[in-house]
């Protein structure tokens, strides 16, 4: 490459960030958004129940969908948050986004019990969603009455 050409080169790509700076400046940072974010889960098993515990605050629970994927043994969480407008949050300057919107989708990966599809319930309250799956517990593991003898 000829020395003329590198210093175009340069030109042009100097250029490029000048402009790319300029507008940042100008504009008024969007809200965090990602194609889909995954909220955070925790997983608790005991002797009758599979509990998963999400945090998904500022999501209005008619936006929220619970699948149970029988064939791959998984909880899929999708939903949508929606940035607020609220009157009480400055239009200036944003220092630091973390919180995202939009789409969102979560994928748990259960335990290798069986459960009962029939009887999953979930729960949504300030922001935690509470799903219950309980287990199918063996016959033989069951309690159950003393046989009375003949």
């Amino acid at each position: 490459m000829r020395r003329r050409e590198v210093d175009a080169f340069f030109w042009h790509v100097g250029g490029e960030l000048q402009r790319m700076s300029e507008e940042m400046m100008r504009s008024r940072p969007q809200f965090a958004s990602r194609k889909a974010w995954e909220p955070s889960v925790d997983l608790f098993i005991d002797e009758t129940h599979l509990t998963i515990r999400g945090e998904i605050a500022g999501v209005r629970g008619e936006e929220i969908q619970l699948l149970y994927l029988p064939d791959r043994h998984v909880v899929v969480i999708r939903g949508r948050r929606d940035p607020e407008e609220s009157q009480d949050t400055p239009c200036g300057a944003a220092y630091q986004l973390e919180i995202y919107y939009g789409d969102f989708e979560r994928e748990v990966k259960l335990p290798d019990v069986e459960i009962i599809p029939s009887k999953i319930r979930a729960t949504y309250r300030n922001g935690i969603l509470l799903v219950t799956l309980p287990k199918r517990i063996p016959l033989s593991t069951a309690p159950h009455e003393p046989l009375e003898a003949f």
